[in-house]
C-alpha cells in the first residue's frame, strides 16, 4: 500500500487534475493556461501534503484555486448554458 492510497478510488489523478484545470480555465478565460495549470498542481500537492484524510483533497483544490485567481484580479465567467435542446 502506498502512503497516499486514499485517492486510489479516483482512478488516474492526472486525468482528474487535467479536468479541474479545464473547468477552471473555462471559468477564467483571461487567466494564462500555464498559471492555471501551476496553481492547480501546486494547490493539490500542498493540500495532499497537509492532509490527514485524503478523500476530499481533489474537491478542495478547485475552490482554493478559484480564490487565488480572484485575488490575482481575474474575473470569473459563468459557463454559458444553451437553451437550445433541438
Amino acid at each position: 500500500m502506498s502512503e497516499h492510497d486514499g485517492v486510489a478510488h479516483l482512478g488516474d489523478i492526472e486525468t482528474a487534475l487535467r479536468r479541474e484545470r479545464d473547468i477552471i480555465q473555462e471559468r477564467f478565460p483571461d487567466a494564462p493556461p500555464a498559471e492555471v495549470e501551476r496553481l492547480v498542481n501546486d494547490t493539490y500537492a500542498d493540500l495532499l501534503r497537509e492532509a490527514e484524510v485524503e478523500t476530499h483533497v481533489l474537491s478542495l483544490t478547485r475552490p482554493r484555486v478559484v480564490e487565488q485567481l480572484r485575488e490575482r484580479g481575474y474575473a470569473m465567467h459563468e459557463p454559458v448554458l444553451s437553451d437550445d435542446v433541438s
